[in-house]
């Protein structure tokens, strides 16, 4: 799809129609991608299939989403759950782009206001350094020894630690909950502050 995109080649376009069913069978994990060249598919009736999977990909979206306080399906694992959150925020946004009418983007501002700490519960700590009130700034990165933080750097965020309930940690870091990256963390982040700008100014 991005090649399709990019080039703008027929043959990258009839690839996509060649996987037609595997796209339909795993709708969930790349119906954000395919919905950034809808518009170039001619062919009416696989894009009707495309959205019939959509809408029902979306439906168990809003089902899992009811499960917990936080306004987007949230499971934690041992690992800091922000990350996975930033990313269905900003597939979330590629789904409303393509798909106004079924997906609308109140899941992608809940997840850009997760991270930012906009939630229920004791630990509204904004996961972006310096972004917030109250962030994390004894972070893991380049600087993880002397107790600092890079500002705009993006923790992973809260963890799963058994037996307790989430929370994050501050003693001075547990690196799977304080660890800076840039690919999936700050870079999804900042996309989803100007997504959500966009969305909102529009």
């Amino acid at each position: 799809m991005e090649l399709w995109l990019s080039t703008r080649k027929p043959e990258y376009g009839q690839t996509l129609l060649d996987a037609r069913k595997e796209i339909i069978a795993r709708i969930d994990a790349v119906g954000w991608a395919v919905g950034r060249v809808l518009g170039m598919i001619k062919d009416p009736t696989f894009v009707e299939e495309v959205r019939g999977a959509v809408s029902q990909s979306f439906a168990k979206t809003t089902e899992r989403q009811r499960a917990t306080p936080f306004g987007v399906p949230y499971r934690p694992y041992i690992w800091g759950a922000g990350w996975t959150i930033q990313r269905f925020g900003v597939e979330q946004y590629f789904l409303h782009r393509a798909f106004p009418d079924i997906v609308g983007p109140e899941y992608m501002l809940n997840a850009l206001n997760f991270v930012l700490g906009v939630h229920p519960g004791e630990n509204t700590a904004s996961f972006a350094s310096g972004v917030g009130a109250r962030s994390a700034t004894i972070a893991y990165g380049f600087n993880r020894a002397d107790w600092s933080y890079i500002p705009g750097g993006v923790v992973s965020g809260t963890a799963l630690i058994r037996p307790d309930f989430a929370e994050l940690k501050e003693f001075p870091f547990l690196w799977q909950q304080m660890e800076y990256v840039m690919g999936g963390g700050s870079s999804n982040n900042m996309f989803l502050v100007l997504a959500a700008d966009q969305v909102l100014n529009k």
